[in-house]
């Protein structure tokens, strides 16, 4: 079993126990940013990653969810941020160019969501690295998240909008950025691995929770914030996927299909020791 991970801290919260050894998983981790890992699945090069949630809207015919994974949040979260040198708000946002990284894929949308219910036109720019003087320089604005958008904000770089909070704000739900999903064919031909895996990544983040000061701290050496920042940021997240995160991504992909920009799917999951594994 080939399984993903991804380049953020956030995400090494979920891995943290058996990165460490602490757990033993018998299987290939491959690392990648999450839309990245979202197109590796869809190929077939992993079977089992946290992609961006948008890319399981697009594709929802190829991929089942793991159950109760996901990384969401109510509000902000410190690691999802819109950076100006200049403009002080989304409506100031009108006719401006706003940069977009390629480690976004959900986020991304998410801007483009947001936008488009304040009914503000703005011009997006792709940049395949997240590198903020650079996406600036042409710029109005710059969207970064995960690791890149934590550090930035350590450095002092002016934060325009967190979007967990403007989401927040517009819907009043939460909003889940990152879903973990198993290839179909993979989920039906193999059911007893993805049962393992999940066994072991639920152990992996109880651990996590229980040592979650001491976690936090070595994440957050890593990435060369403060104990406290990386604390605070990761005491934001929720890594279940529950009814009200469920009903938040139910918002999103509605609002997503209005604009044309993924499908409303119905949400699938791998049913755990279960005969009927799909439905």
């Amino acid at each position: 079993m080939r399984v993903g991970q991804t380049y953020f801290k956030n995400t090494d919260f979920i891995y943290y126990a058996i990165q460490e050894g602490a757990i033993d998983l018998s299987a290939e981790l491959v690392t990648a940013h999450p839309p990245a890992l979202g197109e590796m699945l869809l190929r077939g090069e992993v079977d089992v990653a946290p992609i961006s949630s948008i890319i399981y809207g697009q594709h929802p015919e190829e991929l089942v969810l793991l159950p109760d994974f996901s990384i969401s949040a109510f509000g902000e979260t410190g690691s999802i941020l819109l950076f100006s040198d200049d403009l002080a708000s989304l409506g100031d946002l009108e006719g401006k160019k706003v940069a977009l990284p390629g480690t976004s894929a959900t986020s991304s949308v998410l801007l483009d969501i947001l936008l488009r219910e304040k009914e503000i036109g703005a011009e997006f720019v792709h940049h395949p690295e997240p590198d903020l003087r650079v996406m600036l320089r042409g710029s109005d604005a710059a969207l970064l998240i995960g690791d890149h958008a934590l550090a930035a904000r350590g450095r002092g770089e002016r934060v325009l909008a967190d979007l967990g909070e403007e989401w927040r704000r517009l819907t009043g739900l939460r909003m889940v950025y990152a879903l973990w999903a198993v290839r179909r064919r993979f989920a039906e031909a193999r059911p007893e691995e993805v049962d393992g895996l999940y066994e072991k990544l639920s152990a992996s983040r109880r651990y996590a929770y229980d040592h979650f000061l001491e976690v936090a701290a070595a994440l957050a050496t890593r990435l060369g914030i403060s104990a406290e920042a990386m604390a605070w940021h990761l005491s934001r997240l929720d890594y279940s996927l529950g009814t009200e995160n469920r009903a938040g991504l139910g918002g999103y992909f509605a609002l997503a299909s209005k604009y044309e920009l993924a499908a409303n799917p119905r949400l699938e999951f791998f049913k755990l020791c279960s005969r009927s594994r799909l439905g």
